[in-house]
């Protein structure tokens, strides 16, 4: 996020995005993890990908990167994998259908995100399918990527004195791998540990 914002006054950046320094701040030094409205809020304020300032990956330039979604769809795809998390009973069909409702009614505590006003299944199913969509083949399970998405769950649990049951973890577990395939093995740690630690 440091590379985003560049050389430019924290407080002057922070002002352009609607919030206050003292948040910033905090976005910055990882003390806190923003939102996906406020992620989809720095990415047009800084002019980078949504997807590169999120998740390190794909092209920097801001606008539908390489994952062919642009910054606001990601912003909902990802609030939806936030919403979907806290509802770990209910199938994805139903959860999806679910989210669509109370996005399009403004029930959701994220509000409206950039200039989406209404969301269909079919289009949160695409982006959906467009943003996560897996550069590895589905059989083939890397042993690194597999050890590291481990390791975080076990570092993420440690840190947080949390206990898990043990479907949660493998769901946990299987949700991060899915990301470090798709990101290429490569993943911030530290930021990850932190975005568990947001969402639990």
């Amino acid at each position: 996020m440091k590379e985003a914002v560049g050389g430019v006054y924290i407080s002057r950046f922070a002002k352009k995005c609607g919030f206050a320094e003292g948040m910033m701040r905090k976005y910055l030094s990882a003390e806190s993890v923003p939102g996906a409205d406020k992620l989809v809020r720095i990415a047009q304020v800084a002019g980078v990908s949504l997807s590169w300032l999120a998740m390190g990956e794909g092209s920097k330039e801001g606008g539908a990167g390489q994952d062919g979604v642009t910054p606001a769809q990601l912003a909902v795809v990802l609030e939806f994998e936030r919403y979907a998390q806290r509802r770990p009973d209910a199938m994805a069909r139903a959860a999806i259908k679910t989210f669509v409702e109370e996005y399009n009614a403004g029930l959701l505590e994220i509000g409206k995100i950039a200039d989406i006003e209404q969301v269909t299944e079919d289009e949160l199913i695409l982006w959906r399918d467009i943003a996560w969509e897996r550069r590895t083949t589905k059989a083939s399970i890397e042993e690194g990527i597999l050890r590291t998405s481990i390791e975080i769950v076990d570092e993420f649990l440690e840190s947080s004195g949390q206990v898990m049951a043990a479907e949660k973890k493998a769901r946990m577990i299987v949700a991060i791998y899915r990301l470090t395939a798709t990101s290429e093995g490569v993943v911030d740690r530290p930021m990850l540990v932190n975005l568990l630690r947001s969402i639990s």
